[in-house]
């Protein structure tokens, strides 16, 4: 797992997710034993029962950061480094979601399934006025 989780840091160093704002995008586990295969037993792990909680598609959360423009380097090389990053999610991780809690000041984690049985993902920050 520890592998898993360097190469994640690696892909995800550096990269702001853009909302309303630009925060990072910073790589988690779930403690041993916990799960991420529903929306209840994530919010359990994370100590948040009762909190309402909206799942996502991978492609949906990353929609707007794969997209490419033209003439601006700068976003076609981060739209080149969100796709890798997907791609590696999706090559690495078993049943894959995206979990948001809150409403303007949002906690978006995106969390896979190891094929040693751990999870791990992503966790950032989205501000949706």
């Amino acid at each position: 797992m520890s592998t898993l989780y360097q190469e994640l840091e690696q892909l995800s160093q550096g990269l702001l997710f853009i909302s309303e704002s630009e925060y990072p995008l910073e790589p988690f586990t779930l403690p041993a034993g916990a799960t991420a295969q529903d929306a209840s037993g994530f919010l359990q792990a994370l100590g948040q029962s009762g909190q309402p909680v909206e799942e996502v598609t991978l492609a949906h959360f990353f929609r707007n950061m794969v997209r490419t423009s033209e003439g601006d380097a700068v976003q076609q090389e981060n739209a080149q480094k969100f796709t890798a990053l997907q791609q590696w999610l999706e090559k690495n991780l078993q049943d894959v979601k995206v979990y948001r809690l809150g409403q303007t000041q949002v906690q978006a984690y995106v969390v896979g399934q190891a094929q040693d049985k751990t999870w791990l993902g992503l966790k950032t920050t989205l501000i949706e006025t």
